[in-house]
């Protein structure tokens, strides 16, 4: 039997904003749910945050409690916005009894507004990203963050988050933690080109002449326990010359074969821009992009056009995509955006698919391909099934697949979006 799928709308849209949901488990087993839901009506930006609890498995769920004050601080005279993404510890490590997560803190200079505008019109970078990864025991409520420093720097002082030695250093664009089988932990960070390339000793002339300082590379993290935290070693940089991706590398995320190789599939970009003088040249084909590594993580083979097993490349816009090993069949899957090849840059962002990948060399099986959900009649063609939660269902066995579809009701509307629940039997 092949993989089916059957979606419902879990929230409608009544106003001119979108609601996030994710979930995930709370404890080693049993069926308790924790849910974050978030609004926004604004680009890469968290407005609105509320936590709920349910007791069995989310067929009801506890009040919804106010959780904002833990994504969003801001300065009293608005030098300083932070914006905090999936800070928290919810991905099980059975070999040594406790959650790992990895998030981001994202400190905007004069506030969010100020930063983006700057990035979008200027190629100014006004704010600055790090990684922590989060370990919470099996039976704690609360997590323990670690900086994640793949360079000298110091701290983050809260009481000075503008201080130029910790917003200049160690900056990275987060991922998803994967436990390995050894009870290792490995994980993919988005560090500057610049950075990467400073690391590798090359000059960024050479690869990334078009903003090295706002793009980004790849490095990988491999950590180890101690007895009380993860000792952390990291792999060698990888960079996408500007020729191939006009905004480098993005979103990496990683998963362990059977086989024992370290995948890492990731966002590319064809996009054109005079402000950011990329090089990329007009009709570039937009690629799903991956990478590997055979010495456990060290070294990674330089990037290039994920494919399937019989040569075929997958072809995708500039969006998030996620693997998973559900418990129930012990199989690997990669959930993403596969398109057609007249890829523009981060569009479209439809179908939303997922495939099983090879065990062996990491190439998507073609033949398991299935469509999640795509455009549906009405909707434009900038609809986005590309913002999604993925987890499995303990009691089931099945993948759960929470998506919000931003821009679903076109330009006039252009936050408001239904937000969908698909269950994927595999």
């Amino acid at each position: 039997m092949g993989i089916t799928v059957k979606g419902e709308i879990i929230v409608t849209a009544r106003e001119n904003y979108y609601t996030t949901i994710d979930e995930r488990y709370t404890n080693p087993d049993g069926l308790r749910r924790v849910r974050h839901i978030s609004k926004a009506w604004e680009s890469d930006f968290t407005n609105r945050q509320t936590v709920q609890y349910s007791d069995d498995n989310g067929a009801t769920w506890g009040p919804e409690e106010d959780s904002y004050g833990d994504v969003y601080s801001t300065a009293p005279d608005g030098s300083w916005e932070i914006m905090n993404c999936n800070c928290a510890a919810d991905v099980y490590n059975p070999a040594h009894r406790h959650f790992v997560g990895m998030g981001m803190q994202r400190i905007f200079k004069n506030g969010r507004k100020a930063a983006y505008e700057a990035f979008w019109r200027r190629s100014e970078r006004e704010w600055s990203d790090h990684c922590f990864l989060f370990v919470r025991g099996e039976n704690e409520p609360d997590a323990a963050a670690s900086l994640i420093k793949f360079e000298q720097g110091p701290e983050f002082n809260p009481d000075n988050p503008l201080a130029p030695g910790y917003f200049n250093t160690n900056q990275a664009y987060f991922s998803v933690p994967w436990v390995m089988k050894n009870g290792d932990v490995c994980f993919a960070i988005g560090p500057l080109v610049s950075d990467c390339c400073r690391i590798l000793g090359v000059d960024t002339q050479n690869v990334f002449p078009s903003n090295p300082g706002i793009f980004y590379g790849m490095i990988a993290g491999r950590g180890v326990w101690n007895g009380n935290n993860y000792d952390i070693n990291f792999s060698r940089p990888v960079v996408l010359s500007d020729l191939l991706s006009s905004r480098g590398i993005d979103e990496p995320i990683v998963a362990e074969l059977t086989s024992g190789r370290l995948l890492v599939a990731h966002r590319g970009s064809n996009t054109r821009s005079e402000n950011w003088k990329t090089r990329i040249e007009p009709g570039a084909p937009g690629f799903k992009w991956y990478t590997y590594s055979d010495d456990g993580g060290k070294t990674f083979a330089p990037s290039a056009p994920w494919h399937f097993d019989d040569g075929e490349v997958i072809y995708s816009s500039a969006t998030f995509s996620r693997f998973i090993r559900p418990l129930k069949n012990g199989k690997l899957y990669w959930v993403g955006n596969i398109t057609g090849h007249k890829v523009d840059g981060n569009y479209p962002r439809w179908p939303l698919q997922i495939v099983e990948v090879d065990e062996r060399y990491g190439t998507a099986k073609k033949n398991s391909l299935t469509v999640i959900d795509t455009r549906r009649d009405g909707e434009p063609d900038t609809v986005q099934l590309s913002n999604f939660d993925l987890m499995e269902d303990r009691a089931t066995g099945d993948l759960e697949v929470r998506l919000t579809k931003i821009g679903q009701y076109g330009a006039k509307e252009p936050w408001r979006a239904d937000t969908w629940k698909y269950t994927v039997t595999v």
